[in-house]
């Protein structure tokens, strides 16, 4: 499970930095899935894949592919991670609901990802929760960002460390770009995982290298959320999934156990 020292940074911070949790091969076998599913339309992408706009929609954000773990096992497989199932097994007490997976490609024609939360203007959502006492942290809403390439300093993921807890709207002069220590840039490795909080105000700085930007966000809520939009496409299409991975999906109450989570502690001890 998390550490006390991983509880301690994510409780100040709002996220923490998991390295190296992918193979080489997983990597190259990812980015070259996201190439061929990229160049195809929409209407040729295999169901229940589907597409969004980026952050901020327009016409130059970039596009996110949904349900990719649906088509692909090194996907699905990644949902399950240990090393991300450990934080976010912490942070729901155990009582997990996988949300949905997004593989997103960014180039240099994108614009940047704005900063953004699940608290816009200051107003806490009671679904989107953070809380901290006893020596144990709850969050009803993570965000694991997977990068399948390597991300240098000045460009990629960047936060409002300790926003999380702020019950104030952010200042209107506050963007992406600003410096430390209200703004702070991640840079990565591929294979590394940023693991946040989505009321943790974050976003992306403008891609400005020539290779894009690929990450895959694997998104997870309390088992008992019942605003979860996963749950008619795992239904849908069951043959598609393992067990593990369908029940992680499927809503449960909190007193409920499931079985996947049982599977993940016994690996974990």
């Amino acid at each position: 499970m998390m550490t006390d020292r991983e509880k301690w940074h994510f409780d100040l911070h709002g996220y923490v930095v998991l390295r190296n949790i992918l193979s080489k091969d997983d990597i190259d076998h990812m980015v070259k899935r996201c190439d061929e599913w990229q160049a195809l339309p929409d209407a040729e992408l295999p169901p229940p894949m589907s597409t969004a706009g980026g952050y901020p929609p327009g016409e130059n954000a970039s596009r996110a592919l949904i349900n990719p773990d649906y088509v692909d096992s090194v996907f699905a497989d990644l949902q399950l991670n240990d090393e991300i199932m450990r934080i976010v097994l912490t942070l729901t007490d155990n009582c997990p609901q996988h949300l949905q997976c997004a593989l997103i490609k960014n180039t240099r024609e994108c614009t940047d990802g704005g900063l953004h939360n699940g608290a816009e203007g200051g107003i806490r959502n009671p679904a989107n929760d953070y809380q901290a006492a006893d020596g144990r942290i709850f969050a009803t809403f993570i965000n694991a960002g997977v990068s399948l390439v390597d991300v240098p300093q000045g460009a990629g993921f960047v936060c409002v460390p300790g926003s999380h807890k702020s019950h104030f709207a952010a200042p209107d002069d506050l963007t992406v770009y600003s410096d430390p220590p209200s703004v702070v840039n991640l840079p990565l490795n591929a294979g590394d995982c940023v693991v946040f909080t989505e009321l943790l105000r974050h976003g992306a700085r403008k891609w400005t290298l020539d290779t894009p930007r690929q990450t895959v966000f694997c998104r997870y809520v309390t088992s008992y959320a019942s605003w979860s939009p996963g749950n008619g496409a795992a239904v849908e299409h069951r043959s598609l999934l393992s067990d593990d991975l369908y029940e992680l999906k499927q809503m449960a109450s909190f007193r409920t156990r499931k079985n996947v989570v049982d599977k993940a502690l016994a690996r974990m001890v």
